[in-house]
């Protein structure tokens, strides 16, 4: 039987944006390569997470805009047990066991879980390192929302134990709008074919048919069995079995490429990226050879996002090569029905983006804006501003624009941050344009007076802009005060901002140049002039005559003598590093970011780092993936200067007000009546005699000049 334009959709691929040391390339480089190849849509369902879902669907609205029609489809590839009840109780009854306790120790949690695929893709020999893998794709917002909060359900204490988990009761609570498959060799029937394959093909196909009876009483229609194509033999007999049982209970099957890569020749580049991810860490069988392949059918199959076509020719060959027969109808359904399953089960829409702020700052009885414009008259009033014109119709004004743009509850939020960091720490007079806000002085949220000064508030926020808000709140303890948000609102209301590490050109080149034996001491030789070699001939081309320059990774190879003789005398580093930089290395937290709104854990698929819960989503300066989904990042900020002014304040009030013990109430009243911006006298002459004339200690402070219309 002889194939062509096979109607052919990927629902089984991983991109290093969530599948990390695993999959490489980014979401829009798989999907651009699968547009190109003749692809209609394809699914994104990285291991455990949805961390590359905000790339997806920008790249997905970038080729809606460029008008080209292709569909993205939003899932993950989930860890599973059947249940993490039963699970626990063999863990506790392990523990009993002192040496066999020391081995199951639990590992603390990750946002960067690194697939093992040795250990998935067989029988584990602890029963506690038993998971399999299940891909899940959404077919609706319901689908997607129910997805969200399985992943950040899979995150949590309970149910994490190296990776992140769920089971079937989990599955029945959130599996509306989901469609569920197999997956692979270390998918749910595969668990059955590892574990019970000595004991015979009836045990395994009894495993297999108990875990279909409860997918099927789950999902129902929606329980797929997933076929794959490789020179495995394992694969072959696991297929075997997956069509029997499918035909057993009229269970569709599909096929997938399972994807690993965004193109044909990127091969090499991944089984490298894998190796670099065991690099310290004691490598997994499957890199204990460190010589790469050195072509392709060395290692059984091309895991590329395939059309149908290659679909259907990678199925005969490698059934061809392992020997195996399969019914040709049978196959060519299982890559139609994908088409089917991508375009008349999945719904074509986009994920909500609609702006969440936390509903509980609003009073009751009263709205966002009702509740922003009484608060911040009784802040005029406070401060004796209340009868001043010019207060008061400044006040309109930015309430107005606040008010449109539909902002009310961000400063809502912003009161109750800062009312809860007043009580405990200092927090800065106001940095940046959000001190151009006379709405965040009258809440406190800011100490400078922007009438006093002549700060402007559209530098901050325009009636005719689309930007969000963003004031960055310089406080003296940013833990502390993110310990006390998370403590007063919970975890699933505020979550600290993941960021995502990336391999950087110096320690790329040092841990390519490891996996091919190059000396150590050329390697060094050469990361040790690179960066200054390139960045004075930067600075050159650009006309940068002083101050700090940080070369590009392109001029830093166009610049670099002994960096462009290296990589001439090792191509293979030099292919590498160009393939692999900028490829995710590792997760991390935003210095002060969070988001807060109510239930994010249904809004947003949270992930945990260190058992504390985060974004899968980062916003910063190379990526901004937290406003495109409906999210705003508040920024709260340690000021070591603020906690040098409360220690100074404290030997004040010790040494020459008498107090034995300040505590913090002290602090902020000695403050409030000596340091606040409105109390400084500006024009003291004691100060400019006593600490700004030349000889003393002080006079070498620079002043900086504040962007206003006034004289500070």
């Amino acid at each position: 039987m002889n194939k062509e334009n096979i109607p052919f959709v990927g629902l089984h691929a991983h991109s290093v944006a969530g599948s990390i040391f695993d999959g490489l390339g980014y979401p829009q480089e798989h999907m651009d390569f699968a547009y190109e190849n003749g692809m209609s849509a394809l699914a994104l369902t990285d291991h455990g997470n949805m961390n590359g879902l905000a790339w997806q669907v920008l790249h997905a609205k970038k080729m809606q805009a460029e008008g080209k029609d292709f569909k993205p489809i939003f899932g993950c590839e989930a860890y599973f047990v059947p249940s993490i009840a039963e699970w626990h109780e063999e863990y506790n009854r392990i523990m009993q066991d002192k040496k066999a306790a020391r081995a199951a120790k639990k590992s603390e949690t990750s946002g960067a879980t690194v697939e093992d695929e040795g250990e998935s893709k067989k029988a584990a020999r602890n029963i506690l390192n038993r998971r399999r893998h299940l891909v899940l794709l959404v077919q609706n917002q319901k689908g997607l929302n129910n997805l969200f909060k399985l992943i950040s359900e899979s995150y949590q204490p309970e149910n994490f134990y190296r990776y992140p988990r769920i089971d079937f009761d989990l599955l029945e609570k959130y599996n509306e709008g989901i469609i569920a498959a197999s997956a692979c060799l270390g998918g749910v029937y595969a668990g059955c074919y590892w574990e019970s394959r000595e004991e015979g093909s009836e045990a395994v196909l009894d495993a297999m048919r108990a875990v279909t009876k409860r997918m099927v009483d789950i999902f129902g229609d929606r329980w797929y069995g997933e076929l794959q194509w490789n020179n495995i033999p394992e694969q072959h007999e696991l297929n075997k079995y997956i069509i029997q049982v499918c035909e057993e209970y009229d269970v569709e099957m599909i096929s997938t490429a399972d994807s690993h890569y965004p193109n044909r020749d990127a091969w090499k580049d991944r089984e490298l990226y894998k190796r670099l991810g065991w690099l310290g860490k004691g490598r997994p069988s499957w890199a204990e050879d460190s010589e790469l392949p050195v072509d392709v059918d060395e290692i059984g199959y091309e895991l590329y996002p395939k059309n149908g076509d290659q679909m259907w020719e990678a199925y005969k060959k490698y059934s061809e090569q392992c020997n195996v027969e399969y019914d040709d109808t049978l196959v060519y359904n299982s890559l139609t029905t994908t088409h089917f399953i991508a375009h008349d089960r999945i719904e074509s829409f986009m994920p909500d983006n609609t702006v969440r702020l936390p509903d509980f700052v609003i009073p009751v009885g009263e709205t966002a804006d009702s509740a922003l414009r009484k608060f911040c008259f009784e802040g005029l009033r406070a401060k004796s501003l209340h009868e001043n014109d010019e207060y008061t119709d400044r006040l309109e004004m930015e309430l107005s624009v606040i008010a449109d743009r539909g902002f009310s509850k961000y400063f809502l939020t912003m009161n109750e941050i800062a009312t809860i960091t007043n009580e405990v720490m200092l927090s800065g007079p106001g940095r940046g344009s959000a001190a151009g806000s006379l709405v965040a002085y009258a809440l406190d949220i800011t100490q400078v007076d922007p009438l006093k000064y002549g700060l402007q508030f559209a530098r901050f926020l325009r009636a005719d802009a689309t930007d969000y808000p963003d004031i960055d709140y310089d406080v003296a303890e940013p833990m502390e005060l993110k310990e006390l948000l998370v403590e007063k609102w919970g975890n699933d209301v505020v979550a600290p901002i993941s960021n995502w590490n990336t391999l950087q050109l110096k320690s790329l080149i040092k841990d390519i140049s490891k996996l091919y034996n190059i000396p150590f001491q050329e390697v060094n030789a050469v990361t040790g002039k690179m960066m200054f070699e390139a960045t004075v001939a930067a600075k050159q081309k650009h006309g940068i005559k002083a101050g700090v320059y940080v070369p590009t990774f392109e001029e830093v190879k166009e610049f670099s003598t002994t960096l462009r003789s290296f990589l001439t005398k090792y191509p293979n580093v030099a292919t590498h590093v160009d393939a692999l930089y900028g490829q995710v290395r590792s997760c991390s937290r935003h210095a002060g970011g969070v988001v807060i709104a109510e239930n994010l854990d249904y809004h947003m698929p949270l992930i945990s780092s260190k058992d504390v819960r985060q974004t899968p989503w980062s916003e910063g300066q190379n990526v901004r993936h937290l406003e495109p989904m409906g999210f705003i990042k508040f920024d709260l900020l340690g000021l070591s200067t603020l906690r040098m002014i409360e220690g100074a304040i404290r030997h004040i009030l010790k040494r020459y007000e008498g107090v034995d013990d300040p505590s913090f109430d002290d602090v902020k009243s000695y403050y409030n009546k000596m340091l606040h911006p409105d109390v400084i006298d500006f024009n003291d002459q004691k100060v400019y005699k006593s600490v700004f004339q030349k000889g003393k200690v002080g006079w070498c402070i620079p002043v900086y000049r504040n962007r206003s219309t006034k004289p500070m």
